[in-house]
């Protein structure tokens, strides 16, 4: 039941959060406030993880904030690398294809989760 819903948050959440991101077009005001996001996103995880140490180990949902905090950066930062590509090439083929590539990124967690989690069982 958890892995499903994982994998609903990260295949829907996800891409709908990366296009929400990629929506503004492309210029270096954009790109600033990306990076305020990537940061300010990664600030909070590892603020969660070392800032509450001593409740790291008793709270599940701790370790989702945390985990989710670690996710939302990661798809700041692939919607940053989108938009940079964009503003240096404005071409219709990068448009569209980065924003696909970008998407299908964001689901890369998952992937991982489900390998961990499938060596875990072996």
């Amino acid at each position: 039941m958890t892995l499903a819903l994982v994998f609903l948050i990260v295949f829907l959440i996800g891409p709908f959060l990366f296009k929400a991101l990629i929506a503004m077009p492309p210029s270096l005001r954009a790109i600033r406030a990306l990076g305020a996001v990537v940061l300010a996103a990664f600030l909070i995880a590892i603020g969660l993880r070392y800032g509450l140490l001593r409740y790291w180990t008793d709270s599940l949902w701790l370790l989702g904030a945390a985990a989710l905090a670690l996710w939302s950066a990661w798809i700041a930062v692939i919607a940053l690398v989108v938009q940079a590509l964009r503003r240096a090439d404005p071409r219709p083929a990068v448009h569209r294809w980065s924003g696909v590539l970008g998407a299908v990124g964001t689901t890369v967690p998952w992937f991982g989760l489900v390998l961990a989690n499938l060596m875990r069982s072996t």
